[in-house]
């Protein structure tokens, strides 16, 4: 089965609610001293080709790369890099941080082979204990020093991916997280992916993060916490981060204090793969919103879904080829240089609905302004200097003057 094909029918079950019984609230604020942004913090997958785009990559998320477990062990015992080497050197080639995604149990080492999934029968089961730990070590050996990080798993609370317990994933994390940090000791353990856009799915987050396993709670095995913050098809990328809020809650509950990743994020997922269209300036304004509001939120990576899967979601960062960069993407690339290197103090939204995101840096103060709902405007401060907008077209301001703010974020520098 293709890649695409398997992303589709997963659609069936994240894409089946009609709500999700929560508030729209505003982004929460970052804490107080907050660090730099660092390039890492642009993530992006790269679905099923070598290509990249015209556009600096911070990080790549190794999924949907023809590089999950059964790709890699084809027979009982015999590891075939071949593919997922080539995807690496790629990556660290573009200077990317590279994740990779352990996961999808070969049929032959299911202990239920017969249980379906979307990568074929046994593939969403529970490993033999031992043949899970000999995956591990023998991927761990083979990158170590390259700088790979892990992750145990993805969608661990999506049926299609796992048709195991909690307690199952916990101890997959457990001994995962142990061969890691005994033979690649500067690697990362991210935890297993969790969609929560629908209820059922952040209750299985919150079963999970109860388990203890190896005498310890599961958290403690992981340096990295991963949400999959995809909202409803119909919903911006404000309600990601109202899923995120209720997320955090969970975790909090669960005393979990983990950095968090946004390790797949894009808009409009519908069942059967159709994607819920929107303009090219709406897909613009979606990413740079998207890094804006988590960069705000203390999310510490932020991973595309994808730069070249054209029909999965509504925003596509590059054309067919894979290289050259739609305006989405072209918005992704300004963001970048507003947020890079900057620290990003708040982004609150008043009675109005209107965001301002306000960052320092070594030139003074950038101000992100955006109504995801009407159009407006606000008035510069006495130092503004000039207007930005996703497209990079820059004007030069007067101290004082309207601004007309819309969906599309617009960055306004001044001296403070």
């Amino acid at each position: 089965m293709s890649h695409f094909a398997t992303l589709s029918r997963r659609l069936l079950v994240i894409g089946a609610a009609v709500g999700l019984g929560l508030t729209l609230l505003p982004a929460a604020p970052a804490a107080a001293a907050t660090p730099r942004i660092p390039g890492s913090f642009f993530g992006m997958h790269n679905g099923d080709t070598g290509s990249y785009p015209t556009a600096p990559v911070g990080a790549v998320r190794l999924w949907d790369s023809g590089v999950s477990w059964r790709e890699i062990e084809t027979a009982p015992g015999h590891y075939d890099f071949t593919r997922v080497d080539a995807r690496v050197n790629a990556a660290r080639a573009h200077g990317a941080a590279v994740l990779l995604v352990l996961g999808q149990t070969p049929q032959f080492h299911s202990t239920k082979p017969g249980t379906p999934g979307w990568y074929g029968p046994g593939a969403a089961s529970m490993p033999t204990e031992t043949s899970w730990k000999n995956y591990v070590y023998a991927v761990v050996k083979h990158f170590k020093g390259r700088g790979v990080d892990y992750q145990v798993w993805n969608e661990a609370n999506v049926p299609g991916y796992w048709h195991g317990t909690a307690q199952q994933m916990a101890t997959l994390t457990r001994l995962a997280s142990t061969i890691v940090n005994r033979n690649d000791s500067s690697a990362k353990v991210v935890s297993p992916a969790m969609a929560v856009r629908l209820p059922s799915q952040r209750s299985w987050l919150r079963v999970f993060y109860a388990q203890k396993t190896g005498g310890k709670k599961v958290a403690t095995y992981l340096d990295v916490v991963s949400l999959n913050l995809y909202p409803l098809a119909s919903q911006k990328p404000e309600a990601s981060m109202t899923l995120l809020a209720a997320t955090r809650s969970i975790l909090r509950a669960a005393g979990v204090q983990k950095p968090i990743w946004n390790t797949e994020i894009n808009y409009g997922l519908l069942a059967g793969g159709n994607a819920r269209t929107v303009s090219s300036q709406t897909q613009a304004a979606y990413v740079g919103r998207t890094y804006l509001l988590n960069a705000a939120s203390d999310v510490r990576r932020v991973y595309w879904y994808s730069w070249n899967l054209q029909a999965l979601a509504n925003t596509s960062l590059t054309s067919a080829d894979g290289v050259t960069l739609t305006g989405a993407g072209t918005a992704y690339t300004v963001v970048r240089s507003w947020l890079l290197g900057s620290r990003i103090n708040s982004c609150p939204r008043d009675r109005h609905g209107t965001y301002t995101c306000t960052m320092t840096y070594s030139g003074g103060v950038k101000r992100v302004y955006w109504n995801p709902s009407r159009p407006t405007s606000v008035r510069a401060v006495t130092s503004a200097r000039a207007a930005v907008n996703l497209l990079g077209s820059q004007r030069v301001l007067r101290g004082g003057e309207r601004i007309a703010v819309s969906a599309s974020p617009v960055m306004v520098r001044s001296a403070r």
